[in-house]
Order: C-alpha cells, then structure tokens, then sequence
C-alpha cells in the first residue's frame, strides 16, 4: 500500500545540498535548525505548486491553529516531525495512492467496466487531447513523450489536474476554482514557514464551508459515493466541509498501479522504479462545484452590482508590480473590485507587522497558475513579489499612493501602444504582430524605480511631508521610459522603412497624452487642483 502520508515522495531542495531529496509530509520541519528544507523541488514547475498546496491544504485540514497566538508560537518554534506525524496520521485511510478500497483523489465507484481507458501522459494538462491527436496537430506538445510515470509524480500530476482541472470537454468538469485558477502565497525562508504562512485558524476557516460536514466524504470525496452531476447536480460550500476546498474532485479518476521485476525510469523525473502507473480509466460528470466557493489561496473578483466573487485565473505576461493591485491590496473599479486571497490579506493586516524585526523583509508573495483558453493550456506562468511591513498608521495613505503610481504607469504604457501603432500603420489598418511586449518590458525596465520610490513614499509618509517632487519625479521616469520604446518598436531609427511624418505625429501624440496636459494624469497623481504655473519651473518636468 503506497500511502503518501507515510512514503517519502515529495522531492524537496535543502539549504545545503543540490540534489533533490525525497521526504514524507511529517519532515518538512526535520533538520530545521541545521540543514532545513527550502523548497519543493519536482520535476516541473506546475508540480511545485501542487505540491505546496497539498502541503498546505494537509496541514490546514489536520492540526491548524487555534488562534493567531498559537499561530505565532509555531511559526518560531515548529512543530518536530513527531508531532506532525501523530497530527496527519488521524487522516491515514484518505491518502492511500493505491488498493482496493478509497484511494486518493480518485473514484471509490468507477470500476474497469464503466470507466474510459487513458494513457497517464492524459492527467498532465498541457498534453495534446483526442481531437488533437485525430487532426495530427500536436506539433509542440507530442503524444508518447510520457507513457510511465512513477507514483510520486503521478500523485504530483493527478493533484495538479484535480486543483486545476480546466474544461475538457461535455460533463469534464472544470475545478473547485474553475479551471486553470491563479493561486498566490506568500512565502518565507523555509518551506514550514511557506506552509504555515498560508495556514489560517481552524474558526475563521468555517467561513467557507459547513464544518459541521465533518465525516471522512465531506471533507475528502473519495471516501464516499461521488457526487456525480449527470443532471447537473451542483456542490456548494453548503454541502460539504471547508477543507474540500483544498481536495476538491471533479474529475472520476482510477489509477492503474503497477508492478514489475525491471526497474525503469520515470517519463517525467528520470528515477528508475518499480511501482509505476501507465494508465488510468476516467468518467465524465463527477463533482460539479457551483455557489460561491472562496479558496482562501485565490485572489478573487467580486460584482459590486450583485455582491458575487469568484476566483481570478491565470493570464499571459509577465508578473510584475502592476499586480500587486488586486494580488496584495485591493483594486476596486466602477463595477468589480478585485481582492487578494484570504492568506494574503491576513498577512498584510495582521502578521507582517509581528516580522518587522526579521532584517531584509524575507516574506514574498509568490504567484502561478495556467492560462487556460478553454481545455487548451497556453502556457504556464508564475512569479514573486516583495511583502515589506507598513505601519498601520500609514497604511491607507500608503496603499491609496501606490495605486496611483501603478495606475500612472498603466495609462503611460498604454499611451505607448497607441503611439507606436500610429507610427507604425495607417489610420484604420490593423496591426499585425503581438505589442504586449512593449507592456512586458515597460513593466520589467520600471520595476526598480518602483520600489525605490515605494520606499521613498513610505518615509515621505511618517514625516508627513508633501508628495508632489515624488510623483513628478515618477511621472519623469515613465515617460523616459515610454519614449525609449516608442522609439524602439515606432522604427524610428529604419528611416526608410518607415514613415517620418507619422512617426512624428504620433511621438507628438504620445508626449501630449501622456504630461500634466492631461487631466486624466493629474487626477491619478492627485494634481488636479495644483495649478499648471505652479508646476511649470519643476524640473523634473521642463522637458514635458
């Protein structure tokens, strides 16, 4: 019996030591003083991210905290491995991989008969599906690449399907989340501390469900009878316990374990093994989760009009400081505010201050997530940003100018695009080609002035000192910025390949929009009753 509360199969780094090493769920705190382990460290990055949601999601179902007191004392002192272990082996009969009873996150009906035959390369989500296949289009993502996998990746890539399951067609269906969901912690200096970061007290997780649903299929579905939805038949926080948010199941899976003298390697991580999975029989209409489930790792985006939320999915481009509105403070709008998740939000409110003494803010929120265009994965994305301490006495002053910093430089960017697609075709012609990597590298090339004034803000704040040198300054960079890339992507400098007069106008265009001339910009920097003569000798804005 292959039970992943007890095998060591979680392949983790340590802070000595470059080769992976494989632990159980109870040692994640071993050889924290010496030699502790930072981070999971699977053979492909979306496993990582499983992986610490299982993490997470384990501890959180089995010895959470009673209140922010215990959770304070056990984020400096953690718990040994011997604790843990009598913690999560009251849940030892929900995480058996294999045998022939409840096994996890995978159907406690489905039988060979009633079941659909897949190859196991069909639980990673990026794999080319049937009609691919029957139109011979699987040019980048090759069907045969993974045909054996062993049972640690395996539970790694049933996980990540399960917690991130996308449409896949009529009655497959799409997550607790929906499908391909972005997911946001915020993370420390050892995985224990990146575990329990994201961990909230055992009260205020009740919130989210009905804790009263406290026998074995409420809190994991595959202890009991699935709750299928042939007749759309829904599942809502109502119906089951909190915690099936972190083991939610939509899609019917039974794995095929095997046995076999040989050793082989692993398709995905390269160990040779002897118990492997090549196969698997799946199921159409298994949980279907509707009516207002909040994963407490999802940012969110609620209707101000109707009062409903739901979880924000992954999106291209890169992960910069235009996020932080909407992953680390709010982000409201005429008719949606978009929020950060529930770890997120307690972090900021309540324990980053309780940290202000750990030098170098070592806490960051750490983003990822598929973006998904229907069943089809267009790519993997993930990224870090810092969660510095802010005193609460300047927090909201703090957070209202960091908004409008970031909203400045959205409007800026965008000022940009426009301009380089004056320059670059005439007035009703479509541009071909991708412009977002004008905003990737505006975003990118900003980022350290961003932080350097974000800094500057804060003191400026404390000594209660006027804010307008500071924002025109900002101002300043970003449109230095934005001319340096209208000049680069206008082909300004391809005389004759381009268009002079064009490009001339559109320049014109871009510096009118994008000064104090422009009402839209002195309102985001909160100029707006600042009279324009009073700002014409400032010379960080002469030249505008």
């Amino acid at each position: 019996m292959y039970n992943l509360l007890q095998e060591e199969w979680i392949p983790v780094k340590r802070a000595a030591g470059e080769q992976p090493a494989y632990i159980s769920p109870s040692e994640v705190t071993e050889g924290s003083a010496a030699n502790p382990v930072r981070a999971p460290a699977a053979p492909r990055p979306d496993f990582n991210g499983a992986l610490l949601q299982f993490l997470i999601g384990l501890v959180q179902t089995a010895c959470p905290p009673r209140n922010e007191t215990e959770w304070q004392e056990k984020f400096r002192c953690p718990p040994c491995p011997e604790e843990l272990d009598a913690a999560f082996k009251r849940y030892a009969d929900a995480f058996n991989l294999d045998g022939t009873g409840p096994r996890f996150m995978q159907d406690l009906d489905l039988t060979k008969t009633d079941g659909e035959w897949k190859t196991i390369d069909h639980l990673l989500i990026e794999m080319p599906g049937e009609q691919t296949l029957e139109k011979n289009t699987d040019h980048f993502q090759k069907r045969g690449t993974v045909k054996t996998i062993c049972q640690s990746c395996c539970t790694m890539a049933l996980f990540t399907l399960q917690t991130n399951a996308p449409a896949g067609g009529r009655g497959h269906r799409t997550s607790l989340r929906g499908g391909g969901p972005l997911t946001t912690l915020v993370t420390g200096r050892t995985l224990w501390e990146t575990i329990w970061l994201n961990v909230i007290p055992r009260e205020a997780l009740g919130r989210y469900g009905n804790d009263t649903m406290c026998d074995g299929a409420g809190m994991f579905p595959w202890l009991g009878h699935t709750r299928t939805s042939g007749k759309n038949e829904i599942t809502t926080p109502r119906d089951v316990h909190p915690v099936q948010m972190f083991w939610g199941m939509p899609r019917r899976v039974r794995l095929v374990c095997e046995t076999r003298t040989e050793a082989v390697p692993c398709d995905l991580c390269g160990r040779p093994v002897h118990d492997r999975v090549s196969r698997y029989y799946d199921k159409s209409y298994g949980i279907h989760y509707k009516g207002g489930w909040q994963h407490i790792l999802s940012p969110s985006v609620t209707d101000r009009r109707t009062g409903e939320s739901r979880s924000r999915h992954g999106q291209p481009g890169c992960i910069s400081y235009r996020n932080r509105l909407g992953y680390i403070q709010d982000d409201p709008e005429k008719d949606f505010t978009r929020e950060p998740a529930v770890v997120v939000r307690l972090f900021r409110e309540e324990r980053a201050s309780a940290f202000a003494e750990i030098p170098g803010s070592p806490f960051r929120l750490f983003a990822f997530g598929y973006d998904m265009d229907n069943m089809k994965a267009r790519g993997w994305y993930e990224g870090s940003l810092p969660l510095g301490a802010v005193d609460r006495g300047i927090r909201a002053g703090y957070e209202d100018g960091v908004s409008r910093m970031i909203q400045t430089a959205d409007l800026i960017v965008f000022n940009v695009r426009v301009a380089v697609k004056k320059a670059l075709v005439a007035p009703g012609t479509a541009v071909s080609g991708d412009l977002s990597v004008i905003d990737d590298e505006f975003w990118q090339d900003t980022e350290p002035d961003f932080y350097a004034m974000a800094g500057e803000l804060q003191e400026i704040l404390k000594e209660n000192l006027p804010l307008t040198s500071m924002k025109l300054r900002w101002l300043s960079l970003l449109t230095q910025e934005g001319e340096m890339l209208f000049d680069r992507y206008s082909q300004s400098n391809i005389i004759a390949r381009a268009n002079p007069e064009r490009i001339a106008r559109a320049r014109i265009h871009f510096t009118r929009f994008s000064s104090l001339q422009n009402k839209k910009i002195r309102e985001l920097l909160d100029l707006e009753t600042t009279p324009l003569q009073d700002l014409a000798g400032t010379p960080e804005i002469v030249r505008h």
